[in-house]
């Protein structure tokens, strides 16, 4: 079937169209380890170096029938990131053991330098590596503290010739879009390549979507842009109304509201306008909040951006108003976004300054190579065994990617084995701060390509490196689907099966109906989408790791913790299930389903289960 690229050209944004012609024309017809003993700080556990299984790079499966192309001037400059060899089964062994109520070291978060020290190559190894880089022309430009990742720039000559490959430059002439990936597999020597588990950067195809779901204005445009009377108007969703149908306003009244606490947020090339936060801060009643900017790839300029980290950051300042917020930003301009996505989780991960970590950014899984995957899962990973949640949107296009050919595609990062994936909802809560509904978000407005529009991401990875972790369990995780009747497809063209064996999403959601209350270019809106959702639950979350602070507790963690709360809550309801509603194909359900997870949260339900 083919659809008309004239008429979506007049349609869609760019990044939407992309994702249209890269499905529809470039397409043809950690389970967890058992539990073992983590050894000691002293008991270095360094990888055996061995050449890996995987390719050292892939290309994306929405890619595998592109467009002739042309070869990259080999005079270009590109940047690189060359993951170093980690001891991932000991890692995965060590975390089950920290995410398992009643280990003896559940919840004994490891520091990075603990993680260097037990999973990490050796120094000299390390050196190798960066030493070979030099000496084929690289420019090494940091190594970073985990020991993870050499980040490095060279010419396209360089690239192509020590690596065994050939850059591809890729046009779809009707958009102006090009893309590049690599023709070849990469090869490196014996005694280096036996040190790199994969490399990142070369293929750009993946790019973050950024379109909010808007509802409406929720004031007269001629209005004054600071007219706090339009705050709260046509009954969008304001602070203290998501406070309240969250249960984060019974935290404020033990005075919980984020002091001495600090909060992360990932922005991907998407700025913000402190002012339109101070105005947001104003009519909500809170005081302006802190908020620093740390680079990580480059440096964005301040300015309006396209509305994401706007809300991300008055949302988490909303709820969590006392919180210091730490904004990582990066330019992936010059950097693909699955090295954006690595080099960020890395920085926080090194950093340790957070305890929870909001990502609203994400875009198909098939539009990431395996490799490219795997290194970001891996980043995340480490997050999890530090103890840092890290709350990444499910999506909002549904079970689907498109609709022409029904091709049913997850959100990644949100696929990511220790992602928590935070699916959507439509909230309705009345003057008297009352929850009066929540029911699944799903809307079909009858485009063949989705705007981020269609509802609540979710459905199963089809990456058959993550396996159905281990504590995925509980009631709803094994409803079975199957897309046969209704011809919906995977990537690969073959019918829709669910469970599949493989990681499934969303874990949680939270409000992301477009009625939710944000200031952004002098304009009150209602906006949504899981974006919202995502900050969301981490700033509700970082107000119970304060209350688990006050009781000399650890922090929640990672994503398998939210599923302990889920199948032990015993008296405390920590979720509000979301049991009305659907993503266009799957259908919210009593227990666990594949639109809004477990449910929404009840955030001092949560912290009571954890210091009981």
């Amino acid at each position: 079937m083919r659809f008309s690229l004239t008429r979506l050209a007049q349609s869609l944004s760019l990044q939407r169209i992309v994702t249209a012609l890269l499905f529809g024309l470039l397409l043809s017809a950690c389970s967890l380890p058992s539990i073992s003993s983590i050894p000691t700080p002293n008991q270095t556990t360094l990888p055996t170096p061995n050449i890996p299984k995987a390719p050292l790079a892939g290309i994306p499966a929405a890619a595998t029938q592109a467009l002739q192309g042309k070869p990259i001037p080999t005079d270009e400059t590109k940047a690189l990131v060359f993951n170093l060899l980690y001891n991932d089964s000991a890692m995965e062994r060590d975390i089950a053991q920290i995410y398992t109520p009643g280990s003896p070291h559940y919840h004994h978060y490891l520091s990075a330098s603990e993680i260097v020290q037990r999973y990490a190559l050796s120094d000299q190894q390390v050196q190798q590596v960066s030493q070979w880089l030099s000496s084929n022309g690289y420019v090494v430009i940091s190594t970073d503290a985990l020991r993870s990742s050499i980040r490095v720039q060279a010419p396209v000559a360089v690239i192509n010739q020590s690596l065994h490959i050939q850059l591809m430059q890729y046009t779809l002439p009707i958009l102006n879009y090009t893309f590049y990936m690599a023709q070849g597999t990469p090869i490196l020597p014996g005694n280096i390549g036996s040190l790199v588990q994969s490399i990142l950067g070369l293929d750009n195809l993946a790019i973050p979507t950024i379109k909010l779901p808007i509802g409406f204005t929720t004031h007269n445009p001629t209005q004054a842009g600071s007219n706090c009377q339009a705050y709260g108007a046509q009954q969008s969703l304001t602070r203290n109304k998501l406070a309240a149908a969250y249960q984060v306003n019974q935290l404020y009244q033990q005075n919980i509201q984020g002091q001495r606490m600090t909060i992360g947020v990932a922005e991907f090339g998407d700025p913000y306008d402190p002012q339109d936060i101070a105005n947001y801060a104003t009519c909500a009643g809170i005081a302006n909040p802190s908020i620093e900017n740390i680079d990580v790839d480059g440096h964005l300029a301040p300015g309006t951006g396209q509305g994401e980290a706007t809300m991300d950051l008055e949302l988490i300042a909303g709820l969590a108003p006392q919180a210091h917020i730490i904004d990582y930003q990066a330019d992936i301009n010059n950097t693909s976004f699955a090295q954006g996505l690595v080099d960020v989780f890395n920085r926080v991960a090194t950093d340790h300054r957070v305890q929870v970590l909001s990502v609203s950014y994400g875009t198909g899984e098939d539009m990431f190579s395996t490799s490219e995957q795997m290194a970001v899962a891996r980043s995340l990973r480490t997050l999890a065994a530090e103890g840092i949640s890290v709350f990444i949107s499910s999506g909002d296009c549904g079970a689907y990617s498109q609709r022409v050919h029904n091709l049913a595609v997850v959100s990644f990062p949100a696929s990511a084995p220790y992602a928590i994936a935070v699916g959507g909802t439509h909230l309705q809560v009345n003057t008297a701060l009352v929850r009066t509904s929540e029911k699944a978000w799903g809307a079909d407005d009858g485009a063949p390509v989705c705007q981020n529009e269609w509802g609540s991401g979710g459905g199963v990875s089809q990456n058959s490196a993550f396996k159905r972790p281990n504590w995925q369990v509980g009631t709803g995780t094994t409803s079975h689907y199957d897309g046969t009747l209704q011809a919906v497809l995977t990537p690969n063209l073959l019918p829709l099966s669910a469970p599949n064996g493989l990681r499934q999403v969303p874990d949680v959601a939270a409000a992301a109906y477009p009625n939710i209350a944000i200031y952004y270019q002098g304009t009150w809106l209602a906006a949504g989408g899981t974006s919202a959702a995502a900050p969301i639950w981490a700033a509700g979350t970082l107000l119970v790791n304060q209350v688990l602070q006050q009781h000399q507790r650890a922090s929640l963690g990672g994503v398998p913790e939210f599923y302990t709360l889920a199948n032990h809550a015993g008296r405390f309801h920590p979720y509000n299930d979301i049991t009305v509603g659907d993503n266009l194909f799957y259908h919210a359900t009593r227990g666990w389903d594949y639109v809004t997870g477990w449910g929404s949260p009840n955030f001092a339900n949560i912290a009571q289960f954890e210091i009981q």
